[in-house]
């Protein structure tokens, strides 16, 4: 009840949203469903506690009750954004600026800039055609109220202004699209809550009046920076900002490289396509979700630093070639996400956990992986060229 009102969801007017005796009911009788649903939680040392996924459904079933006039689909996000999020009791923001770390300064507008402006025009996109729909369909609803007779204005002053004002801006829906999309949902780098608490910390103030708030570049290189810190917070005490926002970028790069990735970009996203290979940078890469310089960006930093786990402490020990094939093949850490089924060579793609991995690779495997892949040769190539061992 004291979280209800601290986030505002209890209305002062009987009959008018959300109110005490309503939270009392719709609690009570989860509780009662729980006890009928799940027999085990009677054993609770107190079975009258929430755990974290009930709290959720709770807020889902609460949701449409305090906005009752808005879209069942969208209702629970704006819950969590006007009123869990900003208002509770006990969020601290704590302050994160791009611009206090050189190191990180010029990672995300420097050496990542081209890519990341890319993935942020895909998604801006994405965004200026919602907020075009949802006007489109504002105007349809006044026409069904007036009957279609008369005219009707096309759009409010105040909406064209906001739209004016919104473009080019990602909006928390785009955002944690942007999540899933490139697995920090999927994966459980962060939960769809601290992806919101990032993205509210980040963003500015509205627009507008109660309309959702939108970020610009600068707010979504400070998002991806909190991001970093936030799914690698429990990092070595070596391993320091800028080698877990590497981390991060080297995290979503797999995630955009992987067979399952390459199905969405066919199958799309309902009607649209979540790729465009004729703005890609490079033959054959899909620029899903704009990612084709990012794509390339990374596999250069990648390179340069030497195919290093970059959430792991630097060994004085120099590693062996087997070592880093193997991370490079994606089959030792617990970032993984490509799957290469290849003889001797395993890997659970479901969990991202190696499974037994043999102690050699057989030359045909090696070869076919090395057709399959050329990126992965030109790599090697790089890599060796760097290191002055290669000759043409």
């Amino acid at each position: 009840m004291k979280m209800a009102k601290d986030c505002q969801m209890i209305k002062k007017k009987q009959g008018v949203g959300l109110t005490s005796a309503d939270l009392s009911v719709i609690f009570a009788s989860e509780q009662q469903r729980k006890k009928l649903d799940n027999k085990t939680m009677a054993k609770r040392a107190n079975p009258n506690l929430m755990t974290y996924s009930e709290f959720l459904n709770v807020l889902m079933i609460l949701a449409p009750k305090v906005y009752p006039k808005e879209d069942p689909d969208t209702v629970f996000q704006k819950l969590l954004l006007e009123n869990i999020l900003p208002l509770a009791a006990h969020r601290i923001i704590h302050k994160v600026a791009v611009t206090d770390d050189p190191a990180i300064e010029e990672l995300l507008t420097v050496i990542y800039k081209k890519g990341l402006e890319d993935v942020f025009e895909y998604y801006s996109d994405v965004a200026d055609r919602r907020r075009k729909l949802l006007a489109a369909q504002e105007v349809q609803d006044n026409v069904k109220l007036k009957g279609g007779h008369g005219q009707v204005q096309v759009t409010s002053k105040q909406r064209a202004k906001e739209l004016r004002d919104a473009k080019g801006l990602i909006g928390y829906a785009e955002f944690i699209n942007m999540c899933q999309d490139f697995k920090l949902i999927a994966l459980s780098q962060v939960t769809t809550i601290q992806a919101g608490d990032i993205f509210l910390s980040s963003v500015g103030e509205h627009h507008g009046g109660d309309s959702s708030r939108d970020m610009n570049l600068e707010q979504f290189y400070e998002c991806l920076l909190r991001l970093a810190l936030t799914a690698h917070a429990g990092a070595h005490s070596e391993i320091t900002t800028d080698l877990k926002l590497k981390a991060l970028m080297l995290f979503m790069w797999k995630a955009v490289n992987t067979d399952d990735a390459s199905a969405k970009a066919v199958n799309g996203r309902g009607t649209r396509s979540v790729c465009d290979a004729s703005k890609s940078v490079k033959s054959g890469d899909l620029n899903l979700y704009g990612s084709s310089q990012f794509n390339l960006i990374m596999q250069e930093v990648w390179a340069k630093d030497g195919f290093r786990e970059y959430l792991k402490p630097i060994e004085e020990e120099g590693e062996d070639g087997q070592t880093v094939l193997n991370r490079m093949l994606n089959t030792d850490g617990k970032s993984d996400f490509s799957h290469f089924a290849m003889e001797g060579m395993t890997q659970s793609y479901e969990t991202g956990s190696p499974s037994v991995v043999s102690s050699t690779v057989s030359t045909s495997a090696l070869g076919k992986l090395l057709q399959e892949r050329p990126s992965i040769v030109q790599t090697l190539m790089d890599s060796l060229k760097d290191e002055g061992t290669w000759n043409e």
